[in-house]
């Protein structure tokens, strides 16, 4: 699943190149991806795109956005008028291949102010992800689902202590839990605990104020650091211009079972913790 540092790259590459475009024409190939009434954004122009935890927000005229969410497997693929490509999001061949492809589900037309075509492809092969033709006050009740990104001011030491402090779930679960903080996915929460030396699988309300700061300050970095890189792309597309982050090349410990820790040079070991892989050294993380 694209996490937050993927996600923001995506919304700065997409930024790059979007905006002062207009929307043409959207085509809906598959229903459930796409809510609202595409003809309402038809003619109006792209003015920003940003990103709140893990949904990018294309900024139109008169009071209207588009939102969007990758979910586990989606994808924006830009293909401008001369066939040169630029998006990111789940790696796959589509990334390469000829568009629209099989996963392709919402494709938006834009011109820019030379009168060329480009083309916003949305792709998504297990269709969880969604675009949504939103209002000011539909995208303010949208964020109010998610807690502050983590890399932001907004997720304070003070606001970290007192969600830490009132559950007794495993720390791994909490950090991931959005409407805690946005934006921990799988490989920066493992690398994150890795960072303070923090076990996955330990009680919330068992860490010590200490601790407390030192996975904050860790969480913080790691996201910072995938952004710098672009995001990470575990797998072979990894190298695909424009398209794939570097983060992988720094990774602690994520899909590095049997390897030697970067703190302590003890053994990575991976477990199953709420459905997900969970990577952590059994020498340094208690």
């Amino acid at each position: 699943m694209p996490e937050l540092p993927e996600v923001e790259t995506i919304a700065r590459r997409l930024r790059e190149i979007l905006i002062k475009k207009t929307i043409t024409s959207v085509t809906i190939v598959k229903e459930k991806s796409f809510q609202g009434d595409p003809q309402k954004i038809v003619g109006l122009p792209i003015l920003d795109v940003s990103r709140r935890a893990k949904l990018i927000k294309f900024h139109l005229p008169n009071g209207l956005h588009l939102l969007a969410h990758l979910k586990m497997t989606g994808q924006f693929i830009f293909v401008a008028a001369d066939g040169s490509r630029l998006g990111g999001g789940h790696p796959t061949d589509d990334w390469i291949s000829q568009l629209p492809s099989k996963h392709t589900r919402v494709i938006f037309e834009l011109q820019d102010s030379e009168g060329k075509a480009h083309h916003l492809f949305f792709n998504d092969q297990r269709i969880f992800g969604w675009i949504k033709v939103v209002t000011d006050q539909e995208v303010e009740a949208e964020f109010r689902k998610y807690g502050p990104d983590i890399h932001t001011l907004d997720a304070s030491l003070k606001y970290f202590t007192q969600k830490i402090s009132k559950t007794n779930r495993k720390i791994k679960q909490v950090i991931m839990d959005n409407s805690i903080v946005s934006g921990v996915g799988n490989i920066y929460a493992c690398d994150g605990l890795n960072t303070a030396c923090i076990h996955p699988a330990r009680r919330a309300s068992s860490l010590t104020p200490e601790e407390v700061k030192k996975l904050l300050h860790a969480l913080k970095q790691v996201i910072v650091l995938g952004i710098k890189l672009g995001g990470a792309t575990i797998d072979h597309y990894r190298t695909v211009d424009g398209f794939a982050g570097k983060y992988q090349d720094h990774v602690r410990v994520y899909g590095r079972e049997g390897e030697q820790c970067k703190n302590c040079g003890g053994t990575i070991k991976k477990m199953q913790l709420g459905g997900r892989g969970t990577y952590y050294c059994q020498n340094c993380q208690i």
